[in-house]
Formats: structure tokens, C-alpha cells, sequence
């Protein structure tokens, strides 16, 4: 199975080529023809809309599509262009779905699914798979490890099975790490796949796709992982209240709240990560350190309560709060506020 778009291709992964800013191909969705029981000729147009543009079909028996034919080139023209490929070693009498999927700097575009049907008998149903997506490991700034696992299930034992990552910073998924087997045995298996080259502090979409040689296809379910930034962003400011700033009852208790105002190059889910330590103070005295997590709206809230009062000395307070930073932002301090207790 080829890459999709101007990748390079290494022993361990993949890596994607920069280029200019532009608009993504236009892609529509064609038919096949010259059907036949094991093949089929598949067609479509792409406007590569100005810039250099690639182009493949992806196939299978589901909307997982499986299968992709060799990249192509359709240039950089401003005009759809005709677009086919034949592909072959098909099922008989089975249902495909396809797609033509194109992509250039801008981005990757899918045209909608369409289907036909072989010719001749159908085959015995084929033995079934379980694909299971699982986390991200080892994230730097241009790559990460990809896991996930398989379950061979009803697949001969020492059948090949097939497997590899599909992963793109939106869906559909413009790119697939190396395809790599094992022999189907009685054990689910761990699997794993290393992609690099990829784009310092970007989300990425991700899924395990396996294929047994009986024909079985599956996919595992959506994940998401972001690559590291090459230096850490500054955020725009920590906001901080607290509440009330005076009172006069036991037990003392105040609610320290506020927010993280990340830089608009950052998504939530990139910014709104880490703690916050909060400290209170009289005079050079720390006599309370808190920790506080982040919201997934980069908020945070606290309550806090002060059941000894001679601590205090004289009830005059100062409230420090820091962003410990993360991953992506530095580490920045808000205004200190001030309170009265007691």
C-alpha cells in the first residue's frame, strides 16, 4: 500500500512534506467500471485548485477502506482533471466501498464513498478481526510511537495478518505508517508503529487498521495525540479572584478561582493542561501551599479553609498563584492578591 501525498518514506515511519499556503484540492467522486469478478477500474476529477497536488483511491469492504492504490501526481493546475486507476486481487461477488482522496500543502480532501459489486459467488464469510486503537507514546516535536492491539479471533492460526496506523491532522486521515504482519495465533497481540516527520505542535487524528488474508477488515476507534512545540508558548495572562477578600467567622474559608489565557495558536485541549500552585503567605510565612488541576476550559477553582487562626498573625494575606506550566506554555505567575482574615 503506497503513502497518500509528498511523504518520504524511512524505516521506521513517515514524514510529510512542507510546502505553500493555498486551498486544498476539490475532490468528486466518480464511478467503476470494467467490473469484472476479481477487478475493477475506478474513477474520479481533482482540482488541485493552484498547487502541486497528489492523488489515490482507498477501497475495501467497509468505509475503513483497506486497501489504496499507488500515489499519482495531478498537478498544480486551477481545472478538475480525470482521474482512474485499476485495481485487481478483488473478491467475488462482494461489495466494495471507495473513495478518491487527494492532497496537497493545504491540506487533504475526500471525495464521497461510493460502492459496486464484484461478479461471481460470493465467499464464505470471512474470518473475523478486532482492532483496538490505544495510546500515544514517546511524543516529541516531529513524531511519536503508535499503539493499539489485535485480536485474531476466528483467523486460521499462522494466517498473515496485516496491520498499520492511519493518522492525518483532520479526517479523512491523508497518511499511513508502514504496513507490518504477524501470524494469526490464539492471543490477542500488542502492536505498535513509530511516525515521524510530523508537524512540531500539531493535532493529530490516529486508528489502527488490521487485514487477515481471508479478507477481514477492522478498524479501531479515533484517537488524537498532539506533537511537542519546538519552543514553549508564553501564555497571555493568569486571572485570578478570590473570594471574599474580608471576614470574621471560623472556620475562615476563601475560594482562590481563575484562568489560564493561552495564546490563539494554541487549541484548548493543546493549553489547558497542568496545575497551578497556590500559596498563601503573611509576611515571608508560607502557611498554607496548595495545588490546584486545570479544567478543560482552562479554568480552575479552589476552596480553602483556615481552621487556625494564629497562624494568621494579624489576618493580612497574600495569595501567590503560579501556572506550573506544560507541554506546550511556560511557566507564568499571576498578580499576587491580598486578603483579610480574622
Amino acid at each position: 500500500m503506497a503513502f497518500l501525498g509528498a511523504l518520504a518514506l524511512g524505516g521506521s515511519g513517515l514524514a510529510i512534506a512542507s510546502g505553500a499556503s493555498g486551498g486544498a484540492p476539490t475532490v468528486t467522486a466518480g464511478a467503476a467500471s470494467a467490473i469484472t469478478n476479481t477487478s475493477a477500474t475506478l474513477t474520479g476529477s481533482v482540482d488541485p485548485n493552484g498547487q502541486a497536488t497528489t492523488y489515490a483511491f482507498q477501497y475495501g469492504t467497509s468505509t475503513a477502506y483497506s486497501e489504496q492504490t499507488a500515489v499519482q501526481d495531478a498537478g498544480s493546475g486551477t481545472v478538475q482533471v480525470a482521474v482512474t486507476a485499476n485495481i485487481a486481487d478483488l473478491q467475488p461477488g462482494t461489495t466494495y466501498h471507495f473513495r478518491l482522496i487527494a492532497t496537497n500543502a493545504s491540506g487533504t480532501s475526500a471525495g464521497s464513498d461510493a460502492t459496486f459489486t464484484t461478479g461471481g459467488p460470493a465467499p464464505q464469510p470471512s474470518p473475523s478481526l478486532a482492532a483496538t486503537t490505544g495510546t500515544t507514546t514517546g511524543i516529541d516535536a516531529q513524531g511519536a510511537e503508535l499503539t493499539g492491539t489485535i485480536n485474531p479471533s476466528g483467523s486460521p492460526v499462522g494466517e498473515t495478518v496485516r496491520y498499520y496506523f492511519q493518522l492525518g491532522t483532520t479526517q479523512p486521515y491523508g497518511l499511513q505508517t508502514i504496513v507490518q504482519t504477524f501470524p494469526a495465533g490464539s492471543a490477542t497481540v500488542p502492536v505498535h508503529a513509530l511516525a515521524t516527520g510530523l508537524e512540531s505542535g500539531q493535532i493529530y487524528h490516529y486508528r489502527l487498521l488490521a487485514v487477515n488474508a481471508s479478507g477481514g477488515v477492522s478498524a479501531g476507534a479515533d484517537q488524537t495525540f498532539s506533537t511537542l512545540p519546538t519552543t514553549r508558548l508564553r501564555p497571555l495572562a493568569v486571572e485570578v479572584s478570590v473570594s471574599p477578600t474580608f471576614q470574621r467567622r471560623l472556620p475562615d474559608t476563601v475560594t482562590v478561582s481563575g484562568r489560564l489565557v493561552p495564546p490563539p495558536s494554541l487549541t484548548r485541549a493543546q493549553a489547558c493542561q497542568g496545575y497551578f500552585d497556590i500559596d498563601f503567605r503573611v509576611g515571608n510565612i508560607a502557611i498554607q501551599m496548595l495545588r490546584a488541576g486545570i479544567h478543560s476550559d482552562c479554568t480552575f477553582s479552589l476552596p480553602v479553609v483556615f481552621h487556625n487562626r494564629q497562624r494568621l498573625l494579624g489576618g493580612h494575606v497574600r495569595v501567590e498563584v503560579l501556572f506550573a506550566g506544560n507541554q506546550f506554555l511556560q511557566r507564568l505567575e499571576a498578580p499576587t492578591k491580598a486578603i483579610q482574615i480574622g
